[in-house]
């Protein structure tokens, strides 16, 4: 076994580094994790650190842009995959969240207006969700990194609402 990891290592190294990382290299990655790693700051600053709060609020927005870009790149090359389609889902949230909180300015977390917050929370983590899922397609490496940012996303939210309703 160890000749066959040294023979591998030695004359193979670069096709199999390439291949085992090539995933760096793809945005759907880095966008689904780093859409991931955003929610998560949103939710804990919600908690510890109120002033920083809407930063994240506004990144996790921002974030819409370059998942519409994706997907519109995607769909123009075609290339389009189910990671397009949760771009695509992704970019739609980030709109209805800038024009519902911010266009128009509704307050539906306090007091709660499940009318208004249940469809957006279940769009947002349905395409956080599609986004992360969708990169199995990709290998299981960049498949269970954005499943574990995924994972901790909503994991932070669940802490943010017990902690910010104490």
């Amino acid at each position: 076994m160890g000749v066959l990891v040294l023979a591998v290592t030695v004359f193979g190294s670069s096709e199999l580094h390439e291949a085992a990382y090539s995933f760096l290299r793809d945005p759907d990655f880095w966008l689904a994790t780093g859409v991931n790693c955003m929610g998560i700051g949103l939710f804990m600053t919600r908690v510890h650190a109120p002033q920083a709060s809407r930063w994240f609020g506004y990144g996790t927005k921002l974030l819409g842009a370059p998942a519409l870009a994706l997907a519109l790149w995607d769909m123009s090359a075609g290339t389009a995959d189910l990671s397009t389609w949760a771009n695509f889902g992704y970019a739609a949230w980030a709109i209805g969240a800038t024009f519902i909180d911010h266009i128009l300015g509704v307050e539906y977390r306090h007091p709660v207006k499940p009318a208004i917050l249940i469809p957006y929370v279940a769009a947002y983590y349905i395409a956080i969700g599609s986004q992360s899922a969708f990169l199995l397609d990709k290998g299981l490496t960049p498949w269970a990194v954005a499943g574990a940012t995924c994972i901790a996303n909503v994991i932070a939210s669940i802490y943010a609402r017990v902690h910010e309703s104490n």
